[in-house]
């Protein structure tokens, strides 16, 4: 992660350099889409998920002032292991399990806070829909839980030229995936996303 993020920022400067020439004033508006990566950090029960990988892409809109857009995450894809074993109800038994993935999708509206020339500052909110699967052996069986996320935060993006960006987003979401039974492990809990996203309009 350490090794991304270095060379990302070392590509920031590159094109920078690169697209001086054009001046400092950069079209805002327009369709952006973009590739992101991040993690998340439980805040209560749900800490023993640990923190797994998020890869995602995203497509928005950007007006004036405001934006809307999609945004589609994997959640510790192909598979994330948990801090400590979490205990599954399957049947009439109980499962033993380490390792879990699973899928978000949100609609995002942003609306912009404070700009410059080529920043950027928005204050965002998504609504979606979210699966972790926690046990998922064959095509027959999925043990998880889905629930509804809604998702308040802040977004700074930075256009690097008139065609790429670098968006740093962070978002406190507001989801249960917690199993219901009284024999699973208790996985109640929100978490903050935070991601780096580079993409192009």
């Amino acid at each position: 992660m350490k090794r991304l993020i270095l060379t990302i920022f070392i590509l920031t400067f590159i094109f920078s350099k690169s697209f001086g020439q054009y001046g400092s004033r950069v079209e805002k508006k327009g369709f952006y889409a973009g590739l992101s990566f991040g993690t998340w950090f439980p805040d209560h029960k749900n800490k023993v998920l640990g923190n797994p990988l998020l890869l995602g892409f995203l497509v928005d809109f950007k007006g004036e002032q405001n934006a809307l857009g999609l945004t589609f995450d994997l959640i510790g894809w192909p598979h994330h292991n948990t801090i400590e074993p979490i205990n599954i109800k399957f049947g009439d038994s109980v499962l033993t399990r380490n390792e879990f993935f699973g899928v978000h999708l949100t609609l995002d509206y942003a609306r912009e806070l404070w700009s410059s020339d080529r920043l950027v500052f928005e204050g965002i909110c998504g609504i979606g829909y979210g699966r972790l699967s926690y046990y998922n052996p064959d095509k027959d069986t999925d043990i998880g839980k889905s629930s509804f996320i809604f998702n308040p935060g802040l977004s700074l993006r930075y256009l690097i030229s008139r065609k790429m960006f670098l968006q740093i987003k962070t978002q406190y979401c507001i989801a249960n995936y917690s199993l219901n039974d009284n024999i699973s492990t208790d996985l109640k809990g929100n978490y903050l996303t935070t991601k780096l996203i580079i993409g192009s309009r």
